[in-house]
């Protein structure tokens, strides 16, 4: 193929739709595979004995290995197979899930976890590319939105089925199941993508997305407006995952809910989020029109939510719990806008896997500060400490946005 023909694109409405299935599927279970630890975390430290810090640790390691590979992942994304990557990233994170219900000590539980942020890197920065090359432009963004609900029901799914394996088997049935289910994905996605997206149908590994006589390649301008953005990224990986994976912990020490009880009212949290998707694009594309201030608007949502709980407000479980999860679906809805619109926005750099790996990868690394920093300070300090951290983060991050607003905005216009 040349390197100045465009790729070709799925036709026909029954591919694409079918296209998008099978990697809505994939990549919702990702968040099987990952979320299983943070959904069990309460109980293995009951049945177990393990520390909150060492089970921090457990999911540090997840977010360290996560982070530092999506930057590589996501720089390779735009040179290897795509398909190929995706397919050891879903296999590789089945057979590991798999090794973690045989798991007995707290330090091979670190080395596999952080094993598995490593292999699950592999999977989100080449899908977005995949996704940019095969549908059509408008489909191609509808697509990339949509898949943040991958977040919501993967979260639902992962609690489910936690509470129902801590209720009727043990939390080593949870990894067991997820691995055979991540295997089984990982096999359909490389039978389909024979079809959908055969190597005679995508670019070579040294085209861009979009012609190479177009494609730009990142410039100084980009990368200096993208350090602000990465910065703000992590505080919203920190929010995000500070909500995910203390949640239980939280329910079951202030309001003395079991662990089953815990894990299974944390369900609540996905089906509000999924919130956080929708009013993220409609205020976007209906009234801001700019994804660094309508994620400016969101963190300082966050902040307002946050508020009665860490002033001691002596709230029922149910609205503490209603608060946190408006909380996490304003989060989703800034991770939307920077993991998944950002880098759209910027694909006539050709170098979408990139930025998406960059920006996935900032977001980790608040998410692996989350795991062992909020377990360090429930053990030193009590709540009231941990949310008032959350809100200061939270304001931070919303004055980084507020301050590159107009920068990204003129940078949106130039793009049109």
């Amino acid at each position: 193929m040349s390197a100045h023909e465009e790729t070709p694109k799925l036709t026909t409405v029954h591919s694409q739709r079918i296209f998008f299935l099978i990697c809505w599927v994939t990549y919702f279970c990702t968040y099987i595979g990952r979320l299983n630890f943070t959904a069990s975390l309460a109980e293995i430290s009951m049945q177990a004995g393990f520390t909150k810090s060492a089970l921090g640790l457990v999911s540090s390691g997840f977010f360290i290995g996560y982070g530092v590979f999506q930057l590589i992942w996501g720089f390779a994304g735009d040179r290897l197979n795509p398909v190929n990557m995706v397919f050891c990233g879903i296999l590789g994170s089945g057979l590991l899930n798999l090794a973690m219900s045989c798991a007995q000590t707290v330090d091979l539980m670190i080395v596999l976890w952080t094993l598995n942020g490593v292999v699950q890197a592999a999977v989100w920065s080449p899908l977005l590319r995949l996704t940019l090359e095969r549908l059509p432009d408008e489909e191609a963004m509808r697509a990339s939105v949509r898949y943040a609900t991958t977040v919501p029901f993967g979260t639902f799914a992962a609690y489910l089925t936690a509470a129902l394996c801590t209720l009727f088997a043990s939390w080593r049935t949870d990894f067991l199941l997820s691995g055979l289910f991540m295997t089984a994905v990982a096999l359909i996605w490389k039978h389909s993508m024979r079809t959908l997206a055969p190597v005679s149908a995508r670019k070579s590994p040294d085209s861009k997305k979009v012609p190479s006589s177009n494609a730009k390649g990142i410039s100084p301008g980009i990368w200096l407006i993208l350090i602000p953005i990465c910065l703000a990224t992590m505080v919203n990986g920190f929010i995000r995952d500070s909500v995910q994976t203390w949640m239980p912990s939280y329910l079951a020490e202030l309001h003395g809910l079991d662990s089953v009880s815990s894990i299974a009212l944390t369900l609540v949290l996905p089906i509000v989020n999924l919130s956080g998707v929708y009013i993220g694009t409609f205020f976007n594309n209906r009234f801001f029109k700019n994804e660094v201030f309508t994620s400016a608007a969101a963190f300082l949502c966050a902040t307002l939510l946050l508020a009665p709980i860490a002033l001691g407000a002596h709230l029922p479980f149910w609205f503490a719990l209603i608060l946190f999860g408006l909380c996490a679906a304003m989060m989703l809805a800034v991770n939307t806008m920077f993991v998944t619109l950002v880098p759209v926005r910027l694909q006539f750099t050709g170098r979408t896997s990139t930025l998406s790996g960059i920006l996935n990868s900032a977001t980790y690394v608040g998410s692996a500060i989350s795991g062992y920093g909020v377990g360090w300070l429930l053990e030193s300090k009590d709540w009231s400490v941990v949310l008032f951290s959350w809100m200061l983060g939270l304001l931070l991050a919303a004055a980084i946005c507020i301050s590159i607003y107009r920068v990204w905005s003129r940078l949106r216009e130039r793009m049109k």
